[in-house]
């Protein structure tokens, strides 16, 4: 008979990470191949992985650790409201520039394609790996105040992500050019706005794990055995 062993946390974010570095990495090589662009940094292909890859298995690992959320509508409710924040704040999402626009630019992997799109009220300019690292950052902050209803948990997160939405407000302008432009902006604040992310992640991971301490202590200290 077939013996199953459920996977930890930590095994299932690992996983999450190696399909994300898996996928990008076969898209990107498709896509140099394809369109054989000049890149002058190679730092334009690492930013994508870095940050999809943290994001991915962040989520997850505070996904699989943190069960117990008895405030779950507290936490959508920060959770949403944090990320149109993080959206705002990147120029991600922003006031509409009075031009109709709906489009999608051709880039590398992760940096593209580039959604742009102005309905007259709202705009939106999405590069994914940023929109992956935000919507990442949102849930994780959304299930820790679900689990905790801890306002101090969000006022880190968003301490730490307006540091480091703030240097690619400089850089947004420029990805619209693609590619090219792309390149440009590499030595502009990312390796900043990467070290920032990573230990923001860092932050809410450390506090999913305390999140669940207290509840592992009370039921070792409730078994009778």
């Amino acid at each position: 008979m077939a013996i199953y062993r459920r996977l930890s946390p930590l095994e299932f974010a690992v996983g999450s990470a190696l399909v994300v570095i898996s996928v990008l990495a076969a898209a990107t090589a498709s896509y140099l191949s394809v369109q054989q662009p000049t890149l002058t940094d190679g730092r334009v292909l690492v930013y994508p992985v870095v940050w999809s890859t943290a994001a991915v298995g962040a989520a997850v690992w505070v996904s699989r650790t943190v069960q117990l959320r008895p405030r779950r509508w507290l936490g959508a409710a920060v959770g949403v409201g944090y990320t149109v924040a993080l959206l705002w704040l990147s120029g991600t999402l922003g006031a509409s520039a009075g031009m109709p626009t709906s489009q999608l630019e051709l880039a590398l992997p992760g940096w593209g394609p580039i959604l742009l799109y102005d309905n007259g009220l709202l705009s939106l300019s999405v590069v994914p790996f940023k929109l992956v690292a935000y919507l990442s950052l949102g849930y994780i902050v959304a299930v820790l105040i679900s689990a905790a209803g801890s306002a101090r948990t969000a006022a880190l997160g968003m301490a730490s992500c307006v540091s480091c939405a703030a240097p690619l407000l400089l850089a947004v302008a420029g990805l619209f050019g693609g590619t090219q432009a792309t390149t440009m902006v590499a030595s502009a604040g990312y390796d900043l706005a990467t070290v920032v992310l990573l230990v923001t992640f860092g932050l809410l991971v450390r506090a999913a794990g305390k999140t669940t301490a207290p509840c592992e202590v009370s039921l070792a200290e409730e078994d009778p055995q």
